[in-house]
């Protein structure tokens, strides 16, 4: 049997979920022959069945996943076939599937897209009787899909992101020519609570600027600029639109520290990729950060100013500091995407054992 991998959400300007899959699917690439349903972004080595349409595309506009599932309703493969996203988008007539839930944002958080809402209420319930198993990235994830779905906890499979150090890594002199700022990265998502930060202003904005990188263009991004100006800032904060990879690694380098102060986390990507940049990292006391991040992150009480004072303060203790880029390292050692890759590979030969069949290392032999 081949497996068939399902990228029909995929986009040219992939964001934490569109890297994952990229990441992921290549390794997975390397290990098996695939069938692949492709969408728009960078695709693995595999056979490509069909194409989705561009605008079922992520960030394709608010209804992009209601296109993306009417779209899905006219795929047709042979019913034994194993079917695999990286995202939480199923085939609605396919009764053999797996998919990867990252958080239940959309869920918990209704104002954020009230269409991402109605399908993770109303739609992904019933669609997950066709899953024989559901991965996620942490296991702060797999209990809230197991405590909000009642879905079997022992065919819930944790696959965790990875960072590619080779491609994130330290340059002393950018920092050291750079006026000291604080970075947060991901800034288009109310998840993410850049208004958080933004009220504690009081604590840092005498010592250092705010860039808010990947932001976008919509109406979070308008409250956010209203802000700023009423609470004084303009000079101070900085608003950047999707980066390139360079451009984004310049600013992990550059950063004095970087927030990652979310209300809701599925695992976290940005906090280790600026570890890899040797940058501290101040992240929120959520489940999914403290699981992750360890010892390797200042945290945060959030609407907690005395732990907004402590956290940075702590930026000027070097001793600490340094402390924790050690702890970091330690874990960037362990979520790399090869061990998220040889993850992936286990939970879906144990899922499937006859995959087996089509690993290429089985060719090999």
């Amino acid at each position: 049997m081949k497996l068939i991998c399902n990228l029909s959400m995929h986009s040219s300007q992939p964001t934490g979920l569109g890297i994952y899959a990229e990441n992921c699917l290549a390794g997975l690439a390397e290990r098996f022959d695939l069938d692949i349903i492709a969408g728009g972004g960078k695709l693995p080595l595999g056979n490509v069945l069909v194409k989705a349409p561009e605008s079922a595309a992520m960030y394709k506009g608010k209804i992009a996943a209601m296109r993306r599932y009417l779209w899905g309703r006219s795929l047709r493969f042979a019913p034994d076939r194993l079917v695999y996203s990286p995202t939480p988008h199923l085939l609605p007539n396919h009764p053999r599937q797996i998919i990867t839930i990252h958080d239940l944002l959309y869920l918990h958080f209704p104002s954020h897209n009230p269409y991402f809402h109605i399908y993770h209420r109303l739609l992904l319930p019933s669609l997950l009787k066709k899953c024989c198993a559901i991965f996620t990235v942490s296991e702060a994830s797999r209990q809230d899909i197991f405590r909000s779905y009642n879905y079997p906890l022992e065919q819930i499979f944790v696959i965790p992101n990875g960072v590619d150090a080779t491609s994130f890594s330290p340059n002393v002199s950018i920092r050291a020519n750079s006026d000291p700022f604080l970075l947060m990265v991901g800034g288009r998502y109310p998840h993410k609570n850049v208004e958080e930060a933004l009220d504690m202003a009081q604590y840092w904005k005498n010592d250092y600027r705010l860039v808010i990188a990947s932001c976008g263009q919509g109406s979070y991004r308008r409250m956010l600029e209203r802000k700023v100006l009423n609470l004084g800032l303009t000079h101070r904060v900085e608003f950047k639109n999707y980066l390139t990879h360079d451009e984004l690694v310049r600013l992990y380098q550059g950063a004095t520290a970087l927030l990652n102060v979310s209300r809701i986390e599925g695992f976290g990507i940005p906090p280790l990729e600026a570890l890899a940049c040797g940058t501290p990292v101040i992240a929120s006391d959520i489940p999914a950060l403290r699981e992750v991040l360890g010892e390797a992150a200042q945290f945060i009480k959030l609407g907690n100013p005395q732990s907004w004072i402590e956290a940075i303060s702590s930026l000027t203790d070097a001793s600490a500091v340094n402390s924790r880029l050690i702890e970091g390292q330690k874990l960037l050692s362990k979520f790399t995407w090869n061990n998220a890759a040889n993850a992936l590979e286990h939970a879906l030969l144990s899922v499937e054992p006859s995959l087996e069949k089509s690993r290429r290392s089985s060719k090999n032999h």
